[in-house]
């Protein structure tokens, strides 16, 4: 039986899939150790205007990592692992269920985060990109990674190719937000 799907899934396909966005998260997790599955929330929950405080923040952390260390994480592992051997067509076989495993692990935690973080309020005030770009900063705290080059950087990319035509000023000053708010 599948996970049923959630607003926040529907929304990570439709925005995993343009332009850029796959690319600047698969940097952000390779190089610097964020969780896509996290990156992603913080992006729709700001797309909605709802911003997570820095407690939110730490729970969803807490939450991702309760999944992704024994579940998803392995599964990635082994699926690269088995990238320089799929000219063995059994290998490879067993490299795309291990892919369709992964992804519907994903959707697993996607869903575990819909449940504890979907019904927060929003505010219709609230800038999308900038509401985004504040809960990135509130992750990267709950992680301890100051936004600095070239995190800061792969960021605003991300966040301008999710929202098209936001100046980058405005997406690097809500960044710049956990160096400077003493809630965080």
């Amino acid at each position: 039986m599948s996970v049923p799907d959630t607003p926040f899934w529907i929304y990570s396909l439709a925005t995993y899939g343009q332009e850029n966005v796959a690319a600047e998260c698969l940097v952000l997790q390779d190089r610097f150790g964020l969780d896509v599955n996290l990156i992603l929330l913080c992006c729709w929950l700001g797309s909605r205007g709802t911003v997570l405080d820095r407690a939110e923040a730490d729970q969803a952390c807490a939450l991702a990592r309760e999944w992704a260390i024994p579940v998803i994480t392995p599964l990635r592992t082994v699926r690269r692992h088995l990238k320089t051997r799929i000219a063995d067509k059994h290998i490879s076989r067993l490299r795309q269920q291990l892919a369709t495993l992964e992804l519907e692990a994903e959707k697993i935690q996607q869903s575990r985060l819909y449940e504890h973080f979907g019904a927060l309020p929003s505010d219709p005030d609230t800038q999308p990109p900038q509401a985004a770009a504040r809960n990135l900063a509130h992750y990267l705290a709950a992680l301890g990674l100051p936004p600095k080059p070239p995190l800061r950087e792969t960021l605003v990319k991300l966040l301008a190719a999710i929202f098209p035509g936001t100046p980058e000023a405005d997406i690097v000053s809500r960044l710049a937000v956990s160096a400077t708010d003493p809630t965080i």
